[in-house]
């Protein structure tokens, strides 16, 4: 059994007495966890030994998949939802994922506490709110250079234009729009960077 498949069988097994995710067939799982997930590693690929928050983390994504094709990097995934946190923590030690942790709790609260403040290289986040609000949750994690990684799948140029304020607040300049095709569908990794 791949690792994919392991997660998936664990995917599949706590879904069915905890909704922690609505992507439930074998094909979905594939496509719209594992494969948008792993857009991310053009970008983070050139850093090594790098570390990542995964904000808003849900069922593990991108998280999960990133530690796992990448091992040297570390991979913090960050949920409010408390049954979300129990589930990929479970995930992390049955894979097992020692480059992985989960942690529970309210990104603008964790964002203060010193083993998270400007720590991080990377904030990647994927369906999680809009960008305005993500600049606002993100920005205090990144360390000066650091990106945040936030993937979309529509109104990319309407979003970007409204947080432009939000972002000169929080010390981020947009970098680049990563666009991509995931089956027929168009997504864009919105890529800012730390000042």
């Amino acid at each position: 059994m791949t690792v994919y498949e392991k997660l998936f069988a664990l995917q599949t097994a706590y879904n069915a007495h905890t909704n922690i995710t609505r992507i439930s067939s074998r094909e979905d799982f594939y496509l719209k966890h594992i494969e948008d997930s792993l857009a991310l590693l053009p970008i983070i690929d050139n850093a090594r030994t790098a570390r990542l928050f995964d904000l808003g983390a849900g069922a593990g994504y991108p998280g999960i998949p990133l530690a796992i094709e990448r091992p040297e990097l570390q991979v913090t995934l960050n949920d409010a939802t408390l049954k979300k946190i129990k589930y990929v923590q479970s995930v992390i030690d049955a894979l097992p994922l020692p480059n992985a942790a989960a942690v529970w709790g309210r990104a603008e609260k964790l964002s203060q506490q010193k083993e998270h403040k400007g720590r991080y290289d990377f904030v990647a986040a994927r369906a999680v709110a809009g960008i305005e609000e993500l600049i606002q949750f993100a920005a205090p994690f990144l360390r000066t250079g650091g990106k945040a990684l936030f993937m979309k799948a529509k109104n990319v140029e309407t979003e970007i234009s409204t947080a432009k304020r939000a972002a000169a607040k929080n010390g981020l300049s947009l970098l680049d729009v990563a666009k991509y095709k995931l089956a027929e569908m168009d997504r864009a990794i919105i890529i800012y960077v730390k000042q």
